[in-house]
């Protein structure tokens, strides 16, 4: 239309309807398998995806992670746990790779700040990110082996417009992600040793030779074992071992008892031919009675065998 003069261009647009939509979730944090005789301190990673579409264009959103306790509960200092077979374990979930500023929530100060995570959306409409969440877990020596977790369901995750900060909100579009575990599995560990067995200086073998010697066992809390001795290097049994000096021998045996009636061999020669236990993660120690019979002497020297303990867990 030209009035006056002029040319008057009118464009009439329709308002846009944005159908907002987030969607969130974390993945499960997995520290694998500890040695629960040795212990130590183990970390893993999980990861949060935050993503909506639908969004007004340049206008901040912001996510509100919190994360509260979860499953295995807390210490009552901010300190969250796995719990399993054993005592709960200390475990905690940080912001940082350094594992220095735990990952909090606005409702439960205890465990810290809410990481605030902005993103300012395109002409799209749409953001999408990720942030990683760093686990830490320790596991004491001689933890009872088993699985421990902890698992966070209904977390307060919220996402709100124009948030500066999540300190202190605790309000906001709810948006709670599936649940997610963290998890540890600390198995069953044992240990073995022996000091040596001698015989010391004799002369003629006319009458049985007698000396003793200590077996250590150390197990994870609860785990059953059975330590047995092998036959040794040139022998055929637990009472038919033999000393040897080049190709002479010196026939002798170990016993389970001073009496010498209950030899000490392997598994596979019965329950009894072993020492059996379970372990309670300290030092666990069995006598060995080792006993040469009257034999022929042989020449003077020094005989010698080597024998292995062996410990089935």
């Amino acid at each position: 239309m030209v009035v006056g003069g002029q040319v008057v261009l009118a464009i009439l647009g329709g308002g846009a309807a944005w159908a907002q939509s987030c969607t969130v979730e974390v993945s499960d944090g997995d520290f694998g398998t500890v040695n629960g005789l040795a212990g130590g301190t183990v970390n893993t990673t999980a990861t949060l995806s935050f993503a909506c579409t639908g969004l007004t264009p340049v206008v901040p959103v912001t996510l509100c992670p919190n994360i509260g306790p979860g499953s295995g509960g807390d210490d009552g200092s901010g300190g969250r746990r796995l719990t399993g077979p054993g005592a709960p374990l200390a475990f905690q979930i940080y912001q940082d790779a350094a594992r220095s500023q735990p990952w909090g929530s606005s409702s439960l100060l205890a465990f810290g700040e809410v990481p605030t995570i902005t993103l300012i959306p395109g002409l799209s409409g749409r953001v999408n990110t990720t942030r990683t969440l760093y686990g830490r877990v320790t596991v004491p020596a001689t933890t009872q082996p088993g699985a421990y977790a902890s698992t966070f369901a209904n977390q307060n995750f919220f996402w709100g417009l124009n948030l500066l900060t999540c300190a202190g909100i605790t309000i906001g579009t709810a948006i709670p992600p599936p649940a997610f575990t963290f998890r540890v599995d600390v198995a069953p560990s044992c240990t073995v040793s022996a000091t040596l067995l001698d015989f010391g200086p004799v002369g003629l073998l006319s009458a049985p030779v007698s000396a003793q010697n200590t077996v250590s066992v150390r197990c994870t809390p609860g785990t059953p074992y059975s330590v047995g001795l092998g036959p040794g290097l040139n022998g055929s049994g637990p009472t038919a071992r033999r000393l040897a000096k080049g190709a002479e021998r010196v026939t002798y045996g170990i016993y389970k008892d001073a009496a010498a009636t209950q030899p000490w061999g392997e598994a596979a020669q019965g329950a009894s031919a072993v020492w059996s236990g379970t372990g309670s993660g300290a030092t666990q120690t069995y006598t060995g009675y080792g006993r040469a019979p009257a034999q022929t002497t042989p020449s003077p020297g020094e005989y010698v065998d080597t024998v292995v303990a062996t410990i089935t867990y």
